[in-house]
């Protein structure tokens, strides 16, 4: 999910290694080029400006912002942040937990069940699901969109790994997960894990808030242990009492005791608030997505397609060609809608919702053209700028799923986004696979059944987005509306249908 940290540095270990990267200043060092709102526009600046590798180093924090591939293998470790710490349900989590052996068995433990191709199948249903509700939501208050796509992201992911429908925000879950939500985004914040003010904290008299900021650490501490525990704790009683519905944690449960008889309930548990979580904390992506970050996708997406009406209208006409009008598509449709599929690919590069990820931190020292890179230096990955590449994506500011075509053919041989807007390397969103199937759901049941327009007014749709470590497009104008009588007959069929 999170606000990100910018960019930083790397101290010279010796004479003969010149570092590439703005003059810092004595004893701040480059405190004052470091930007809280994370603009990768900037670091991108500095990448034509100094290379792929850039170097600074701020109150004697050597960081690099990485701007290419090449070195992503390398920088798998996960750095201190000093808020997270504090909390125990976060820190031992595989988000957060340094590279090592109780990493690696609570990510394999996640991938068996989210990179299995039967497994991700399985999940299918509860996408259709979310994304029906999210169409009936849209038919009845078409304004409403944005909070539509919060309720779409809530539902799925709850779903897939709880079996709990949630169908309002209201729900008691949601409201503990946003409070969650907005306490990692603070942690993940430069100013909190570059110059670290919890100590200065820790001693501010009550009077002066003091006490104040304990409890809001003493509530935050609740909430993710209820978080961690409470939907958990409903698997486990629903399986006692033979009503649990399939999901990610009682597939997790059952294969436990088919396989050793032995359940280790706190492995399960853990790896099923990453599954939720992951997301939600946005430990690498934009993936399954409680958290700002699916919400941002789906605003990115209704950007592009008012922008480009054009576009818009090929796609209408391709589900029509295909599909029809008599149902909505769907996932076996997805190899004969190579343009759908280019959209939902575009989506992710145009604009990725999480535009320079969480920090990594380098295990070994690394030699990069003749320049030393020391061990213990923070990795800040600017993803915006592996996918603004001009050598790979020609026009890199246009929005053109095009560039996915081949004579009328899906080719992603070459420049397939999602190599890298998942973040790279070791530390990459093992949900990838889930995260894109959720997407392109949204996409080609949206596009199955509705139009989009800008509105006269609100304020003029443009590429323009917010700052920070979730990146969303500033609000723009626009009206949402069923595309033909076809299509409201269609919605009409799928609230019989959910009903």
């Amino acid at each position: 999910m999170p606000s990100y940290a910018v960019c930083g540095a790397i101290c010279l270990t010796t004479s003969r290694h010149i570092h590439q990267g703005p003059k810092p200043l004595p004893l701040l060092g480059n405190l004052l080029d470091m930007t809280v709102d994370m603009n990768w526009e900037r670091f991108s600046e500095w990448n034509a400006r100094y290379g792929d590798v850039v170097y600074l180093r701020i109150l004697g924090r050597s960081i690099v912002l990485l701007n290419s591939e090449k070195r992503a293998d390398k920088y798998s470790h996960r750095p201190q942040f000093p808020l997270i710490n504090l909390y125990p349900a976060i820190n031992g989590t595989f988000g957060f937990l340094p590279y090592g052996k109780k990493w690696q068995s609570r990510r394999r433990l996640f991938t068996s069940q989210y990179n299995s191709m039967v497994t991700l199948r399985s999940f299918y249903d509860a996408h259709r699901s979310a994304v029906g509700t999210f169409l009936l939501n849209v038919l009845r208050d078409p304004e409403a969109i944005s909070n539509h796509l919060r309720i779409r992201s809530a539902q799925g992911i709850f779903d897939v790994t709880y079996g709990i429908r949630v169908t309002s925000w209201d729900d008691s879950l949601i409201h503990t997960a946003e409070a969650v939500m907005t306490t990692v985004s603070l942690a993940l914040n430069p100013g909190m894990w570059i110059i670290n003010p919890l100590p200065i904290f820790k001693c501010l008299p009550n009077w002066f808030g003091g006490s104040a900021i304990a409890a809001k650490i003493e509530q935050c501490q609740t909430d993710l242990e209820n978080l961690r525990n409470v939907p958990f704790g409903m698997v486990k009683k629903s399986m006692e009492e033979g009503t649990a519905r399939p999901c990610f944690t009682t597939n997790l449960l059952r294969e436990f005791e088919a396989g050793t008889g032995v359940v280790d309930e706190e492995l399960v548990r853990d790896t099923a608030a990453i599954a939720m979580g992951g997301n939600f904390f946005n430990f690498n992506f934009v993936s399954l997505l409680i958290s700002p970050q699916t919400y941002a996708a789906g605003e990115i997406f209704l950007l592009a397609m008012v922008m480009n009406p054009d576009m818009q209208r090929q796609a209408h006409e391709e589900i029509e060609a295909v599909v029809g009008m008599e149902r909505l598509a769907d996932f076996r449709d997805r190899d004969h809608l190579p343009y759908i599929t280019a959209i939902s690919k575009e989506v992710l590069r145009w604009h990725p919702p999480a535009p320079i990820g969480i920090p990594h931190e380098l295990m070994e020292d690394d030699v990069y053209d003749g320049m030393l890179i020391p061990a213990g230096s923070i990795i800040m990955v600017n993803i915006w700028q592996m996918l603004h590449d001009p050598e790979i994506y020609p026009n890199p500011m246009k929005f053109d799923p095009g560039r996915y075509m081949r004579d009328g053919k899906l080719d992603l041989s070459e420049n397939d986004p999602s190599r890298c807007v998942f973040s790279v390397g070791r530390r990459s969103c093992p949900g990838k696979l889930f995260a894109e199937d959720s997407l392109w759901l949204l996409i080609a049941q949206f596009l199955s059944v509705y139009a989009i327009k800008p509105s006269p007014e609100g304020p003029t749709p443009r590429a323009a987005f917010t700052m920070g470590g979730i990146s969303q497009p500033l609000p723009f104008g626009r009206i949402v509306y069923p595309r033909s009588d076809a299509a409201r007959h269609l919605l009409a069929q799928v609230e019989e249908d959910m009903n």
